[in-house]
């Protein structure tokens, strides 16, 4: 696959960042000659979906959020609550295909994992794939080290048409916390989910960060990880 590849710091708002990776289905589906990856991050924030965001609840507990510096930003692929870091690194992977000829959701979020692994790999870390209970998130696709999730995956589609060719557009996101620690972090989710009337509690010690894990960098990991997707489908 012909790939572009886009490097993204935070913008002028959490919202903004995220809202940006939709644009990348209507870019595949203008362009499917050509895949996109985004590397990239945001600011600080606490990302939901729509169902957590038509509680009654939540228009006061993210205004709360956002007067402790958390604001609270809902985005459209699947998933849980979980918090964006200043250490976390985003990885968006978008392209578009003749509809017959689009791979199925779990041979799409496979051949993601995939490429994820390889990067670590690269990095001389090994990554196993599985859900990890009691993270943040929890999910099939969940990418862990030694038994800790550091990594999580989503996707989102889009149909499309280009020159009389119906195509389908996908989008798989990791997001993965690369740096820092994320005890502060999940305080402050937990704190909000109490107060928007849908309280959690998260085990810190199923989690944890790639560079705390391992040591290695998210620079080092971003590096990785164009080799791997310039090699992947």
């Amino acid at each position: 696959m012909n790939l572009e590849i886009r490097r993204g710091l935070p913008g002028a708002s959490a919202e903004s960042d995220i809202a940006g990776e939709m644009q990348l289905l209507d870019d595949v589906l203008s362009t499917p000659e050509r895949g996109v990856l985004r590397l990239w991050r945001t600011s600080p924030c606490l990302v939901v979906t729509p169902l957590l965001a038509h509680r009654p609840e939540f228009a006061a507990a993210a205004e709360a959020s956002a007067q402790r510096g958390w604001p609270v930003v809902v985005r459209r692929t699947g998933g849980g609550p979980v918090p964006q870091t200043s250490g976390t690194l985003n990885v968006s992977l978008a392209y578009a295909t003749p509809r017959e000829a689009v791979p199925g959701i779990d041979a799409a979020f496979r051949q993601f994992a995939d490429a994820m692994l390889a990067a670590l790999g690269r990095c001389g870390v090994m990554g196993a794939v599985g859900e990890i209970e009691g993270s943040c998130c929890p999910g099939r696709y969940d990418i862990a080290i030694d038994s800790r999730k550091i990594i999580g995956i989503a996707q989102r589609r889009r149909q499309g048409a280009k020159q009389g060719q119906l195509l389908s557009a996908v989008l798989v996101h990791a997001m993965v916390w690369a740096e820092g620690t994320l005890d502060p972090e999940i305080d402050h989710l937990e704190r909000f989910l109490e107060e928007a009337g849908a309280p959690a509690r998260f085990r810190r010690d199923v989690m944890g960060t790639l560079q705390e894990i391992s040591g290695v960098s998210a620079d080092a990991l971003a590096a990785a990880l164009r080799q791997s997707f310039a090699g992947a489908r």
